[in-house]
């Protein structure tokens, strides 16, 4: 009995060992935790969109839809990780969409080279050139 499960856990460490080297589950994973580590990126994005009044006239004062909206949308970011690229759902007071933002790291901080906020009805584009 002891061998099957011995030979079980090593078939199963085996292909995880194959899981992570031979897809992009690994970075994905290390993308998503560095994401949360680094909560000023979206928190600041926000904090712009709730101080721009075509958002406010169209998605109302915005928020992170839940604990999840980051794990459960997208985010990119270079080999460097001085630039990414990260995609999100929201909830406004008025109605909800997904923010998109690119962003490049300058000397430790991040500018925003765009800000999306995107529903099946509307698209508000903003643009930051400076630091945040």
């Amino acid at each position: 009995m002891k061998k099957w499960l011995v030979i079980s856990i090593g078939i199963i460490a085996v292909l995880l060992i194959l899981a992570f080297s031979t897809t992009n589950l690994g970075t994905h994973i290390s993308n998503f935790t560095e994401i949360y580590a680094d909560e000023g990126l979206h928190k600041d994005a926000l904090d712009i969109a709730n101080n721009d009044p075509k958002v406010t006239a169209y998605f109302g004062t915005i928020s992170l839809k839940d604990n999840l909206s980051l794990l459960n949308g997208d985010v990119q970011y270079s080999e460097d990780h001085n630039k990414v690229e990260l995609t999100f759902k929201f909830k406004g007071s008025k109605a909800n969409g997904v923010m998109d933002i690119k962003a490049a790291r300058n000397a430790g901080e991040w500018e925003y080279k765009a800000i999306i906020l995107r529903n099946k009805d509307k698209k508000i584009e903003l643009v930051e050139s400076s630091k945040v």
